[in-house]
């Protein structure tokens, strides 16, 4: 429940700036939290259904902060395989060529990602 503040005419301004700077600070925090939960959780499943021959391209997925602009806002996170970055779109799409390889889907697609995301954000701004 929202504690409640008795100001004048003259801080009014003031007290609503305060609020917003607040209910902005809340906010982006809640965003990271659904940002991370959803690298990792990204990650996690992109392991669980990668295919294993030596194991290192399943061992290779890992998630990174790409966007951190300071007084902005901006916050993302990128996953991608570290090690053996150059099968991703090999084996997910599967190749031509004289000994052509079948695809292997195994990375979630954006459409998934993105109702991930929106649900972890909905969590998230639940909790307050």
């Amino acid at each position: 429940m929202a504690d409640r503040v008795r100001v004048g005419p003259e801080g009014l301004a003031g007290a609503v700036v305060e609020a917003l700077n607040e209910a902005r600070d809340l906010t982006e925090e809640a965003l990271k939290r659904a940002i991370d939960k959803t690298a990792s959780q990204t990650v996690a499943d992109t392991k669980q259904a990668a295919p294993v021959k030596t194991g290192a391209y399943k061992r290779g997925w890992r998630s990174k902060v790409t966007e951190r602009l300071s007084g902005r806002g901006a916050y993302g996170k990128t996953v991608h395989n570290r090690t053996r970055y150059r099968l991703a779109h090999l084996l997910q799409h599967g190749h031509g060529g004289p000994r052509p390889a079948r695809a292997y889907p195994h990375i979630p697609s954006d459409v998934e990602t993105e109702a991930l995301l929106t649900q972890n954000i909905e969590r998230e701004m639940r909790k307050g």
